[in-house]
C-alpha cells in the first residue's frame, strides 16, 4: 500500500477491515485511509457482491474467511495479517476525516507511551449526526500497537481491550449505521438472531419475571433513558428513532428466543 509518508519517517500503521457484503460502503471508508496508511487488511467474509472487486482497487490486501456469527473473531485474524508497528480498525461503514487523519499520524509518529487510543465516534442515522442520547462521543478504542490489542471474541459489540495505557484522540470519525431503513431492518435480523441464540447459551428461562425483564422493564428503562435523562429527543425524529430502534431490538430478540425453545419442544 503507498502512502504519502515513507515508513522510514515514522512507525508503520495499518487499517485493518472486516466487510461482508458491504458494496455501497466499503469504498468512501477505504479512501478515506488510502495514501496515508502504509497497508489495508481487508477480511472479506463470503460477500456475495462487489465488495472483494472494490476492496482490490482501493488497494487493500484482501483475504477470505468464512462468515463467523462474531464478527470480532475475523477482526483478531485481521490484526494478525497486519504487518504495521499501529493497527487502526476501521469498520466499512465508517470515515476517517482529514483533520482525524492528522491526528493519528501525529500520534503515531511521535512514538507515545501509551499502546492504545480511544476515538470519538459520530453516528448519523439517516444522514443526521447524533449528538445526545448516549450517542456522541461514543468513544471507540480503534488505534492500537500491533500485538497489544484484542478483542475477547466471545459476543458482538465488544471493546478491543488493551495491554497498557490507554489514551484519547480529539476528533472524531464519522460512522454511518442506517442510512436506509432497508439496511436498518436488514441489520435488525442479525442483530435480534444474533441476541436471541446468546440467551439460548445462557439458558435463560422463560418465565413471568424474565419476560417482564427482558420485554417491558429493560427496554422501556432504556428507551426512556436515552430519550429524557440522555436527551436524545433533542435530536429529533433521528433521536427518537435510535432508542425506539433500541428498544425493538430487545423485545424482538426475546420474542425469538421464545420462538427458538417452542419450537424445540
Amino acid at each position: 500500500m503507498s502512502s504519502d509518508r515513507p515508513p522510514s519517517h515514522g512507525p508503520s500503521l495499518s487499517v485493518c477491515m472486516v466487510a461482508r457484503n458491504e458494496e455501497d460502503t466499503i469504498q468512501r471508508a477505504l479512501d478515506s485511509v488510502s495514501g496515508w496508511s502504509d497497508e489495508i487488511i481487508v477480511v472479506d467474509c463470503e460477500s456475495s457482491d462487489a465488495t472483494v472487486a472494490i476492496a482490490q482497487k482501493c488497494g487493500a490486501a484482501v483475504h477470505s474467511r468464512p462468515n463467523h456469527l462474531t464478527p470480532e473473531v475475523n477482526k483478531n485474524i485481521s490484526f494478525d495479517l497486519a504487518h504495521g508497528e499501529w493497527l487502526l480498525c476501521l469498520d466499512p461503514d465508517e470515515v476517517i476525516p482529514v483533520e482525524l487523519r492528522e491526528e493519528i499520524v501525529r500520534i503515531v509518529a511521535g512514538n507515545p507511551p501509551e499502546n492504545g487510543f480511544k476515538i470519538p465516534r459520530r453516528n448519523f442515522y439517516f444522514g443526521v449526526p447524533l449528538r445526545h442520547g448516549g450517542n456522541y462521543p461514543d468513544h471507540q478504542l480503534r488505534l492500537f500497537r500491533r500485538g497489544k490489542g484484542r478483542f475477547p471474541g466471545r459476543s458482538h459489540h465488544e471493546r478491543v481491550e488493551i495491554d497498557g495505557a490507554i489514551g484519547e484522540l480529539s476528533v472524531p470519525f464519522d460512522h454511518f449505521p442506517y442510512p436506509t431503513f432497508e439496511i436498518w431492518l436488514r441489520k435488525f435480523e442479525f442483530y435480534t438472531s444474533f441476541e436471541a441464540s446468546r440467551l439460548a447459551a445462557r439458558g435463560v428461562p422463560i418465565t413471568p419475571r424474565t419476560i417482564r425483564h427482558y420485554m417491558i422493564v429493560r427496554p422501556l428503562r432504556r428507551w426512556l433513558e436515552r430519550l429524557f435523562l440522555k436527551r436524545g429527543i433533542r435530536d429529533g425524529v433521528p433521536g427518537v428513532l435510535a432508542a425506539t430502534f433500541d428498544l425493538m431490538n430487545n423485545v424482538v430478540s426475546f420474542g425469538r428466543y421464545w420462538m427458538m425453545t417452542r419450537d424445540r419442544s
